[in-house]
């Protein structure tokens, strides 16, 4: 993704979030390609452009990303929260074995096939609404 400054600026501006020099630093980092970081990693990321920033408010300033949905989130595992840049319609799969998260778009007639299929399992075998669903498919193998 070619993303100038300017346009992180804006991309800043809105959905609401005041582009203070960090921010715009680290939302630059982030969405200057489709990537899937947990905070730590996040956090190492920036301080190689921005030696000064705190963890604190690197943290924060991912909370508030997702908030306002800057950044959209990814739990492949309890507790384990990956933010996710890409913000278009997608889904993903996961190699157990190198942890590598990849993006994985369907075209729109499958996508609503699947989906409406994955809805109407779900509320046949637990009685409860799906709501905006995605899937993650977990590659395993040699």
């Amino acid at each position: 993704m070619d993303l100038s400054y300017q346009k992180t600026k804006e991309l800043l501006e809105s959905h609401g979030i005041r582009p203070t020099s960090q921010r715009l630093e680290m939302a630059h980092l982030l969405l200057e390609k489709h990537q899937h970081l947990f905070a730590e990693e996040v956090f190492h990321l920036v301080n190689t452009h921005f030696p000064h920033a705190s963890r604190a408010t690197i943290f924060n300033n991912l909370k508030l990303f997702a908030e306002k949905g800057l950044l959209g989130t990814l739990e492949l595992k309890s507790g384990v929260t990956h933010f996710d840049s890409n913000l278009g319609v997608h889904h993903h799969a996961l190699d157990e074995t190198s942890g590598e998260i990849v993006d994985i778009e369907l075209n729109d007639s499958l996508e609503e096939k699947v989906l409406a299929e994955l809805k109407e399992s779900y509320f046949q075998k637990t009685g409860k609404e799906l709501q905006n669903p995605k899937l993650v498919i977990t590659l395993r193998g040699k």
